[in-house]
């Protein structure tokens, strides 16, 4: 081996002990952050966003490093493990859903020592459920490919809803075909959007000193919003669409009026994320006038 390659190898060995320190110290770090939430204070709603948006973590990696803070928290020798090099951060995350306080012999040697593909296989073997990873692949520009593993119940039940479409239009229905045909006929049923659009307009749809929002305002507030959370950050309006809540931008408390113009849709992490802010201003505000008087 020349001098060039000694020089380059013991470079790779400085900056991979390096990497691997940065790993565990941002692992106790996010534990931290997530303690006390500390990603409200600068404006993100969860930790997660705080990864991505803030320090430029691929969601994969924040995903994986959020996994991994919480499981270390009831495993700590999970992170000392990832600090010495024994295990890798993507294998602290696949055994996460398996590792516990009592297990975590077993747990942490066979994530130091087996394959990937054998690891995968113990488990899968521990807990079958985890076997086939849930996953959405782009294949073309408008075309993807899903991956996931059924209960046998579940499969049975897909059999029927396609042979139930494929006598509808009376030919072969594929399971793309039928998976829309379900997906379609539950969103009609179910989508608030919709439900909205096919509301009967009231004659009356708000009481402005009622906190109570009625379903009719209810309506016109997810026909608006189009069932999406509104806040907007950095002039990139969140995307969110599950776990939403209607907050009165105007507190009822001081006077907000229960009106379609003082309602808007925010996500659960938003809407927490508003409430913490104004009890921060409050508390501040409390503080500066007691030293004042």
């Amino acid at each position: 081996m020349n001098l060039n390659m000694n020089l380059l190898h013991d470079q790779a060995l400085s900056y991979a002990k390096s990497y691997l320190k940065a790993e565990s110290d941002l692992i106790a770090v996010l534990q931290e952050i997530e303690s006390c939430r500390g990603y409200r204070e600068l404006g993100f709603k969860s930790l997660f966003e705080y990864g991505v948006s803030s320090l430029g973590l691929s969601e994969a990696v924040t995903y994986s490093l959020i996994t991994v803070a919480r499981k270390s928290r009831q495993v700590p020798m999970l992170q000392e493990k990832i600090r010495s090099g024994d295990i890798t951060l993507s294998n602290a995350r696949r055994i996460a859903p398996v590792l516990t306080a009592e297990t975590q012999e077993k747990w942490l040697d066979a994530a130091s020592t087996l394959s990937k593909r054998e690891l995968e296989k113990e488990i899968a073997r521990e807990n079958p459920n985890l076997a086939i990873t849930e996953r959405v692949k782009p294949v073309t520009q408008e075309r993807l490919e899903l991956r996931l593993g059924i209960s046998e119940k579940l499969h049975q039940e897909l059999k029927r809803a396609q042979e139930i479409v494929s006598s509808k239009t009376k030919k072969p229905a594929s399971l793309e075909e039928t998976l829309e045909a379900l997906a379609a006929l539950f969103l009609q049923k179910e989508d608030p959007v919709e439900k909205a659009r096919r509301a009967r307009p009231a004659r009356k749809v708000s009481d402005p000193k009622k906190r109570e929002i009625p379903a009719a305002l209810r309506h016109l507030v997810r026909l608006r919003d189009q069932d999406q959370c509104t806040h907007v950050q950095d002039g990139k309006r969140c995307e969110d669409r599950k776990w939403l809540d209607i907050h009165h931008i105007r507190p009822v408390s001081e006077g907000g009026p229960t009106m379609l113009e003082n309602l808007t849709t925010l996500c659960r992490g938003h809407h927490q994320l508003r409430h913490s802010s104004r009890d921060e201003l409050a508390e501040m505000l409390g503080i500066q006038q007691s030293l004042s008087g």
